[in-house]
């Protein structure tokens, strides 16, 4: 069975800080922007008992990141001949051949699909690939057929692409750890804030930052790979920080350190500056827990 079918294309705590991290083509057609919506209130009746990310998932995110068949789109294709596709362009069938060094040649292969297509089913356009993406932060833009540009297209803006913990990228790339560290933070502070619609008004169709799994787009990657996203998102953060800061209503979901009992509340989604007991989960300053040990743990003992 071949790779793919041209008439239609399936989509198919090493520290407390890092273990925090924890379609057919007609289903595509839409505009993938139609599905971040800001959540409806009687939601959080629905789904009372749940957090807000949770419901986030299951009510917009959860259909798109469990689509079947998505490894077509993360793992890179075989690698293939010419004459594996018996020296025909994979698209249009028009005999192809690589011409003798070069001098000749009418096909290129495509980056994506793996397979050799003509020069007219090549497109002229450069792309990202998803697979390379996520096994090196390659966000360079390879060749690709005009098949695989229209299915890039589509896929552009929605979260398939999960990076896991124990993904080797966080130890090789500095820039997308500290993203993860900054979208964790998100992601505490969209549970515990008092209107989590705030948040949802500025993240607007990057509300899968807010998920507890780190799911990305692409286009999140790509963005992430210049720096653009990074700033935009510390800029959200500082905004919505400001708010908790002077909100008396979320300062009641905060928590007093129990080490230097100051009565200023700290909160868990400040994960540069806050810790908590992998034991009892009470929340400190990072710096009095590695000068104390837990004293509710040391209550009980």
């Amino acid at each position: 069975m071949s790779w793919i079918n041209q008439n239609q294309v399936t989509i198919n705590k090493p520290n407390n800080l890092l273990g925090l991290f924890s379609q057919s083509r007609d289903s595509l057609h839409h505009d993938p922007s139609e599905q971040f919506t800001k959540l409806p209130p009687h939601l959080y009746t629905k789904h009372k008992g749940k957090k807000p990310s949770q419901i986030l998932y299951d009510e917009i995110y959860k259909e798109i990141i469990e689509t079947p068949n998505i490894n077509r789109f993360v793992q890179p294709p075989p690698q293939y001949e010419l004459k594996d596709q018996n020296f025909k362009c994979w698209q249009c069938q028009k005999p192809i051949s690589n011409g003798f060094l070069t001098i000749g040649a009418n096909c290129d292969q495509c980056f994506f699909h793996g397979r050799y297509f003509c020069n007219d089913c090549m497109s002229v356009v450069r792309m990202p690939i998803p697979w390379k993406a996520l096994d090196s932060f390659d966000l360079r833009h390879y060749k690709v057929s005009k098949l695989a540009q229209s299915e890039i297209d589509k896929l552009y803006d929605l979260p398939i692409l999960e990076i896991t913990p124990t993904s080797k990228l966080l130890q090789l790339n500095k820039t997308l750890f500290e993203f993860l560290v900054l979208k964790r933070q998100i992601h505490l502070l969209y549970d515990m804030i008092c209107d989590p619609k705030l948040v949802q008004t500025l993240l607007e169709k990057r509300m899968n930052l807010c998920l507890k799994r780190n799911c990305f787009s692409l286009k999140d990657l790509y963005e992430i790979y210049n720096g653009s996203l990074t700033k935009v998102i510390q800029g959200y953060y500082v905004i919505l920080y400001k708010h908790i800061d002077l909100c008396k209503s979320c300062q009641k979901r905060g928590h007093i350190c129990n080490i230097c009992q100051h009565m200023v509340p700290i909160h868990a989604f400040d994960i540069k500056n806050v810790t908590y007991c992998d034991t009892c989960l009470k929340v400190y300053h990072r710096e009095c827990a590695e000068q104390k040990s837990c004293p509710n743990c040391l209550q009980y003992r």
